[in-house]
């Protein structure tokens, strides 16, 4: 997998070279996107004029059409991002205009659970759903004149180089900290200059043609229109990454790319590498067991079970990331990564996570409460996923992923009570158990046989049949009763016991045990304790 690294650039004695190259850059990226999507000009014709027109390499106008290729294609999955989402947005007022509409004829009528209301009360009451179902009116009739403006939308996709919001603040000087209009022209030239990109491939030397590392010191190819001010290299003194310059080392010692961005942020040049890194070779079993994640806005509950699908030991990682800067959120789910996948490299168990998909909720967040609405936003499903698979491909850690459904109401029917487990440690030995391939049929004293007919089903028609009965209050008080037996509920959570030595056998599957096993366990905390 592709991994990249930063550093920042001390020797400031080069910045002005940095900027004259990235300044023509942005120029010819911006004139680039001109010829290709608007006067649609063939690539090969544009690069045979660039190179003897504007006076760069071949490498340079391949890194140019790479990065606008990437722009674009970035902009086109926006659009369709956006249209998707103005999608779900007028369904879901549709929806909540529905409702209004049937609690207004219910307040008209005075009957069900109106009929307490007092004449004058059921009035005031109606006439503040009129109000909001004539707002709800107004934003339907406004998200629809949106998505058709959107799908009328043809041609080059359009893309804003220096950022809109930027461009749109000279329209409010003052309010955005710009004196003169002469200020925000040369903020909005910067912004359209701080970056260039160098490609980088596997057939150049070092891995690139135009920019090349020697120990801690980097070349850079200077473009020929530049050559006159700043001859043909610049050399870039104390450059070491501080985390992966031994990957970039082997990366040049194997011949394998390495590209390079460079970019100015706070007045300051950093330079980014990216290249493959090797992933290490797993060292985890599925006949060992699984280790189950579910991931929740406030916590990481994690429950391993052996390969029989029985749970073993559980924990809680819990977290606070809801009003956090996108900087604080990685860092605080890159610590309960790192717990998560030492864990199971010790344990020699594969991970096991749900894939989720939260953009078709998101859409919903305006009909939500605002309980729920700042929950489902502080959500950082695909930072966590990006860790987790980042650091368990260093790590030799095998990830499983699956369909979430169902997961929680099988852990709170299935093994929350049995175990004197949370409801997100119980989904956590579901997903663990789904992972491994392992069976979620009911119970036997919750299942009743099915006619022949009806015997051909999958076996989630059962859990949807009974999911409206088990989410919500009734799992949490069967939660509460067990942890009321359950010794040792609320000891701290300082280590991780080890697996519980009993026997087990074919039928220790969790659900029903078999010959030769113990009796169920209930696991608090993180240790295993025996079952009163």
């Amino acid at each position: 997998m592709q991994a990249t690294f930063q550093t920042k650039i001390q020797d400031q004695s080069v910045y002005p070279a940095l900027d004259a190259i990235a300044a023509l850059y942005g120029r010819l990226l911006r004139r680039l996107y001109v010829d290709v999507y608007v006067h649609h000009r063939p690539l090969v014709e544009c690069k045979r004029e660039y190179i003897a027109r504007y006076g760069i390499t071949a490498r340079h106008f391949n890194a140019l059409a790479t990065e606008l290729k990437g722009k674009v294609k970035a902009a086109e999955e926006a659009h369709r991002h956006h249209l998707a989402h103005l999608r779900g947005q007028i369904q879901s007022t549709e929806r909540a205009m529905a409702k209004l509409q049937k609690q207004a004829k219910a307040l008209a009528s005075g009957k069900g659970r109106w009929a307490a209301l007092s004449p004058e009360e059921r009035a005031a009451k109606r006439c503040r759903v009129r109000f909001r179902l004539h707002q709800k009116q107004r934003r339907l009739a406004m998200l629809r004149a949106r998505l058709e403006a959107a799908e009328a939308r043809t041609g080059s996709p359009p893309i804003c180089f220096g950022s809109r919001r930027l461009f749109h603040r000279q329209f409010h000087l003052e309010a955005n900290g710009f004196a003169s209009h002469d200020e925000w022209r040369r903020a909005w030239r910067d912004a359209r200059s701080q970056s260039f990109f160098c490609i980088g491939s596997k057939d150049e030397m070092s891995g690139n043609q135009t920019c090349s590392l020697f120990g801690n010191r980097l070349r850079l190819r200077v473009p020929n229109a530049l050559v006159a001010r700043f001859g043909r290299y610049v050399w870039l003194h104390g450059i070491r990454f501080p985390y992966g310059q031994d990957v970039i080392m082997a990366a040049i010692a194997s011949g394998r790319a390495i590209s390079y961005r460079f970019v100015r942020q706070n007045g300051a040049w950093y330079v980014f590498a990216t290249t493959e890194r090797p992933a290490a070779p797993i060292t985890t079993s599925r006949r060992a067991g699984a280790l189950g994640a579910d991931l929740n806005p406030d916590r990481l509950a994690v429950a391993e079970v052996d390969r029989f699908g029985n749970p073993v030991a559980a924990r809680d990682i819990r977290f606070q990331i809801q009003g956090k800067r996108r900087e604080q959120v990685k860092a605080i789910l890159g610590e309960g990564v790192a717990d998560l996948v030492a864990w199971a490299k010790g344990a020699g168990k594969p991970i096991v996570v749900e894939r989720l998909d939260f953009r078709a909720k998101k859409t919903r967040l305006r009909e939500e409460g605002p309980r729920y609405a700042r929950m489902l936003s502080a959500f950082a499903y695909a930072a966590f996923m990006a860790l987790l698979l980042s650091r368990a491909a260093r790590e030799g850690v095998e990830v499983i992923r699956v369909n979430p459904a169902f997961t929680s109401v099988i852990g709170k029917v299935k093994f929350m009570a049995r175990y004197g487990l949370s409801p997100h440690a119980a989904a956590a030995v579901a997903i663990a158990r789904r992972g491994l391939g392992l069976g979620e049929r009911l119970r036997s004293g919750t299942a009743r046989p099915l006619p022949a007919r009806n015997r051909g089903r999958h076996v989630w028609s059962d859990w949807r049949r009974i999911a409206p009965s088990v989410r919500g209050k009734l799992a949490h008080r069967l939660y509460e009763r067990s942890s009321e037996d359950a010794p040792g509920r609320g000891e701290p959570r300082s280590t991780r016991a080890p697996a519980a030595s009993r026997p087990h056998g074919p039928g220790c599957d969790g659900l029903a045990w078999g010959p030769g096993c113990d009796p169920p366990a209930r696991i608090v905390g993180s240790a295993v304790r025996p079952a009163s």
